[in-house]
């Protein structure tokens, strides 16, 4: 009897989650979830692997390691962000038929065979990191694939296709990251009203 008092006293408090062995697996998704779930990864400053797992962990009335967004004035910045990264994409599109046709042949390029692939660990300034993630999102693949392409770049490889370094680019980058800072200040606040108050009171 007493065991089963224990039990009910502890129902409905979320459970405690606690990482496990780590395996990898491949996750097939509609574009427009992955999407959603790249910004909101972006928003809360965490990885994509690590935003699916804390909305798995959540569904299961675990408590996450750090919580999901939990106000609707964040969900509602999100789905602003969803649109604008859409917005971008669509003007992105254009550009990249526009340089696939005027891009020259480029002939004297290496032809690069992968070996095996081993892992390196290294430090980036906050701002490259910041740029590279942009370009990656632009480029349309992982953050690892865009450095691994720009780096095959710099040493006369051939490399998958990408947007030019031209001016309208480089606009387009400063601006997707100018609304990303102030997307994660708004969504901030929307989560924390705290956090506002508390900034307010320093800045008096």
């Amino acid at each position: 009897m007493k065991v089963k008092e224990k039990i009910y006293e502890r129902r409905g408090r979320p459970r405690k989650y606690t990482l496990g062995e780590v395996r990898y697996r491949v996750l097939w998704a509609p574009d427009n979830l992955l999407l959603e779930l790249r910004i909101a990864a972006r928003v809360r400053g965490v990885s994509m692997n690590d935003e699916v797992v804390s909305r798995l962990v959540q569904s299961l009335h675990f408590t996450p390691k750090k919580p999901v967004i939990k106000t609707e004035e964040g969900e509602r910045l999100l789905a602003l962000a969803r649109l604008f990264d859409e917005f971008i994409q669509s003007r992105l599109d254009v550009l990249r038929e526009k340089y696939a046709r005027e891009a020259p042949v480029v002939d004297g390029k290496r032809q690069f065979s992968p070996g095996t692939m081993r892992r390196f660990s290294s430090s980036f300034p906050v701002n490259l990191k910041k740029d590279m993630e942009i370009s990656a999102r632009f480029n349309r693949r992982s953050m690892n694939q865009e450095i691994v392409q720009r780096l095959l770049g710099s040493l006369n490889y051939l490399t998958e296709q990408q947007l030019p370094e031209n001016e309208e680019i480089q606009r387009l980058r400063s601006l997707a990251l100018l609304f990303d800072e102030f997307i994660v200040s708004k969504v901030a606040v929307a989560e924390n009203p705290l956090a506002s108050n508390e900034n307010n009171g320093l800045g008096s």
